[in-house]
């Protein structure tokens, strides 16, 4: 016999499905609370956009709409059977993983949700967890998935695997003409398997470029790494590229050619660095690191490569560095915003001639656990997390740019030079999720940075060769 609250959460749910449908039937004059909307552009055959055919967007603060929602975590709670201890009310009680950078942020994210979707049949015990950030989330998450959060953050490339161990949700029937109409195109065909939308885009910013110091460089100074790290040691500065990180490091494999493909279908990795392109990047990575405290500094020892851009622009000792807009707040605060410049990354030499620096590029994003006790509940928070209002807070207070159509138009962010620079690396950066997997991080092809650092460039042709060899050698046999 099925239960009264597991009847009243089929009959909530119903109503959500039915809320969803009903917006794509309803007339453009308005009305009824929902209105609909299609792409401001065309999508690509076969995009998950275009898979969605005509797109719906409800507007999630109609009265109605909410109250169907808020009815639907009544349920669920109910069904759950946890009770607060002081007032006896059932609880929704869920846990976000997130990024120990992001914790405090998110946490007023949460508290605002807590807010908007309040009820007097329950009460909210929502836990920001910040042990597992965007590079670890989804491999936690597969290891156990019934054990893991109700939502967590995660790099994009991370979504094939959870799909394939069947640990993600696909994003609820009532948010997906959201997803998909209010985002970029690219951020919804990274956020979806097949077509179907598996999560939430929250930044299209995983990515690196350079910031620099315009007291020291002047903006058709930064083009060039070798002529940059001159300058920085002329100025007692230096110019910081971690070489010994292998999301930077690989940066190197890519400008010179490098096959580095990941097949989501068959968890194939390739990495061909045991070829003449991967010595010539190999020796790039060499001649930079012979300028290891001489303008140069290429590894951010133990305090990780945040604190170092940190502390360096704060005590003047960095006059450039290669990182991503999560560091953008803390770089202008350490030198004034107006002496914060942004560009693509510099060309390197490489086989004689100066070649422009590839480099990663990809979305974080919000997935949902499909072993939730909290279904509806754990949809509605992962989609506020991402909405237009909390993804404009995100980029106010941790500079990250978002991919919600309408905040990409603010004048703040569409000013930023960060997005500039981003815009201006994107020719050259290749997608994280079709480009490497797990294996790919676990053989550490960073040793051909890490020896490089350690010997100042001084590596002979044959050692490079061996250490590229050793690490195809362990990803052939993984």
């Amino acid at each position: 016999m099925i239960s009264k609250t597991k009847r009243a959460l089929a009959i909530t749910l119903t109503a959500l499905m039915a809320a969803s449908a009903l917006a794509g039937c309803g007339s453009s004059s308005g009305g009824g609370g929902t209105q609909n909307s299609t792409p401001a552009s065309t999508p690509a055959e076969g995009s998950a956009a275009s898979q969605q055919g005509e797109v719906s967007v409800q507007d999630m603060n109609d009265p109605g709409v909410k109250q169907t929602i808020i009815s639907a975590m009544e349920a669920e709670a109910e069904e759950a059977g946890e009770k607060d201890d002081d007032s006896g009310k059932p609880v929704i009680k869920m846990v976000v993983w997130c990024s120990g950078d992001d914790k405090t942020f998110e946490k007023t994210l949460v508290k605002e949700f807590e807010e908007e979707y309040a009820s007097d049949k329950y009460v909210f015990k929502i836990t920001v967890n910040g042990a597992y950030g965007e590079d670890k989330a989804g491999g936690k998450v597969i290891e156990n998935p019934k054990e893991a959060a109700d939502v967590f953050n995660m790099a994009d490339d991370q979504l094939s695997q959870l799909v394939t161990a069947k640990a993600i949700a696909e994003v609820g029937s009532l948010f997906q003409g959201n997803v998909v109409a209010n985002n970029t195109e690219d951020a919804v065909n990274v956020c979806s398997v097949n077509g179907t939308p598996y999560a939430f885009p929250k930044t299209s910013d995983n990515g690196y470029f350079m910031y620099y110091d315009k007291r020291i460089f002047k903006d058709d100074e930064v083009g060039c790494l070798d002529d940059m790290i001159k300058k920085a040691a002329e100025n007692n500065k230096s110019v910081y590229l971690n070489i010994t990180g292998p999301w930077y490091m690989t940066a190197f494999f890519f400008t010179a050619g490098c096959d580095i493909t990941y097949d989501v279908t068959t968890d194939k990795q390739v990495a061909a660095f045991n070829t003449d392109a991967g010595l010539s990047a190999g020796k790039a990575i060499c001649h930079i690191a012979e300028s290891q405290g001489n303008g140069f500094e290429g590894s951010p020892g133990t305090v990780g490569d945040n604190a170092f851009v940190q502390q360096g622009f704060k005590e003047g000792t960095l006059a450039a560095a290669v990182i991503g807009t999560w560091m953008g707040p803390v770089i202008k605060e350490a030198i004034g915003a107006e002496n914060v410049g942004a560009a693509k990354l510099p060309t390197v030499l490489m086989d004689g001639e100066q070649k422009q620096l590839d480099s990663f590029g990809g979305y974080k994003v919000v997935g949902v656990n499909p072993y939730s006790k909290y279904t509806v509940s754990a949809q509605t928070l992962a989609y506020y997390l991402t909405n237009e209002s909390s993804q404009l807070k995100r980029y106010q207070e941790r500079g990250l740019i978002p991919t919600n159509k309408k905040a990409l138009e603010d004048d703040t962010v569409k000013n930023d030079p960060a997005l500039k620079a981003i815009e201006a690396q994107m020719p050259y950066a290749h997608p994280q999720g079709t480009s490497v997997g797990g294996t790919y991080w676990a053989v550490k092809p960073e040793t051909i940075g890490s020896n490089a650092y350690d010997k100042k460039g001084k590596l002979t042709d044959k050692e490079i060769q061996d250490i590229l060899q050793n690490i195809v050698t362990q990803l052939e046999g993984s």
